[in-house]
């Protein structure tokens, strides 16, 4: 999935913005809504309707591995964009500012590749305008989360946070709602959500006050060594952050099996009718959503009175493996949606979690935001990765997609287990 909307800034940056005005609840709603508009361009399309529109496109043996071409290739982009267009971001010089130009710029490309996943319903139409659509929106999310630090006084970022924070899961249940009121496998489950995205983004854009950076100093030249230096923490110099990175990995892995597949899974072991899978995709999504909204409240509050945060990744790690379990055994719709339940229960519980154990383990204060973007990359990667690997494991199960869930429900505990590496935090 994205960078995560919570990510805290570094002390330096948060002595810069010390002085910063309060922002309003004007500015906080419009902001928000950005976020969300630029999470339901990238969500969409990876979780329900390229698989919708594949799945009607290819052979039903065939889909699982088209499908992990198309996400892989386009979600590994967004890993790289993500970081390279933030920090270009900063050294942008315009009139229009830093963020605006970018934000604007992202908005064009999606939706051009939106068209053509639109218009071209070939495994090649669909790779092409994917790409374009990943980089574009990766360009909106960087230039829209740098905003935090640009605009945003230390005082009030919690509350913005937790406002930035819901975008995940409210664009999961819009892009559910858009995807299951369009016409079957129509363009509409593309170009919609991309139109929905614009309107907020472009809002944002027009009434954010980005101050002009033309006349601001000209930075050093951006040599290959410093670009490359956005990428890497040494796990071996660092390694309570390297175990929380595995550990964030493994768990958000397990979910991306679980998300991506869905479609398909309803179509093929619960023998769900392709044109139903949008409504039934959209109830689930539902459960989940308002399990994972509740589970990280509570979550959240109890870690930070507790000041412990491995046991409630463990507790999630099992809750998430549980969850994939009952999935795997699903005769009927009613333990699919049980399942779910569970795996928000579980996503919720960690993901309240598992940013503050990040932050706990940083190797340097000083340079937060680059090294929290590092660890974001542990929920963009498996995204990408869990289409490439699935099919592999779908062809030696003979396409048995509870075999797959039983896999990732493995995979979950092993991510619960590793967060007992991490020596500097309870």
């Amino acid at each position: 999935m994205p960078l995560d909307p919570t990510t805290p800034i570094p002390p330096a940056a948060a002595t810069r913005t010390a002085a910063l005005p309060d922002v309003r609840a004007g500015f906080v709603l419009i902001y928000a809504l950005a976020s969300f508009g630029a999470l339901l361009v990238l969500l969409t399309p990876s979780l329900e309707s390229l698989a919708l529109r594949i799945d009607a496109t290819v052979p039903a043996a065939d889909a699982p591995g088209a499908l992990g071409t198309v996400l892989t290739f386009g979600l590994i982009l967004q890993v790289l964009a993500l970081p390279t267009i933030g920090r270009l971001s900063d050294r942008t010089r315009s009139r229009l500012g830093r963020r605006r130009p970018w934000i604007l710029a992202g908005v064009a490309g999606f939706l051009v590749g939106s068209v053509v996943m639109a218009l071209v319903p070939t495994i090649t139409g669909l790779t092409v305008g994917y790409a374009i659509l990943s980089v574009s929106g990766s360009s909106c999310v960087a230039a829209v989360l740098a905003v935090m630090s640009d605009r945003v006084p230390v005082r009030q970022r919690g509350i913005v946070s937790a406002f930035l924070g819901l975008g995940t899961v409210v664009a999961l249940i819009v892009g559910s709602v858009i995807v299951a009121a369009v016409p079957a496998n129509s363009g509409g489950m593309f170009v919609v959500p991309a139109i929905v995205g614009a309107v907020f983004l472009v809002l944002f854009a027009v009434l954010m006050g980005d101050r002009s950076s033309a006349a601001d100093e000209p930075l050093p030249e951006l040599s290959p060594a410093l670009l490359l230096s956005t990428f890497w923490v040494s796990p071996r110099r660092y390694p309570d952050f390297g175990w929380a990175y595995l550990s964030r990995f493994l768990l958000q892995l397990a979910y991306a099996f679980l998300t991506t597949y869905q479609a398909f899974y309803l179509i093929s072991h619960l023998d769900v009718p392709a044109r139903d899978v949008p409504g039934k995709v959209l109830t689930g999504t539902l459960l989940l959503g308002v399990a994972t909204i509740v589970s990280s409240v509570v979550a959240g509050r109890y870690s930070d009175k507790l000041g412990r945060r491995k046991v409630f990744v463990i507790t999630a790690a099992f809750i998430t493996a549980g969850a994939l379990s009952v999935i795997a055994g699903a005769a009927d719709l009613q333990l699919f949606y049980v399942g779910l339940v569970l795996g928000g229960i579980g996503y919720g519980g960690y993901t309240a979690v598992d940013l503050a154990l990040a932050t706990d383990v940083l190797p340097n204060p000083d340079d937060a935001a680059n090294d929290l973007a590092i660890f974001n990359t542990a929920s963009t990667l498996p995204q990408a990765l869990a289409p490439a690997i699935a099919p592999a494991i779908l062809a030696v199960a003979g396409q048995s997609y509870p075999v797959l869930y039983v896999v990732a429900a493995v995979v979950a505990v092993v991510g619960g287990f590793v967060v007992f590496r991490v020596k500097a935090v309870r």
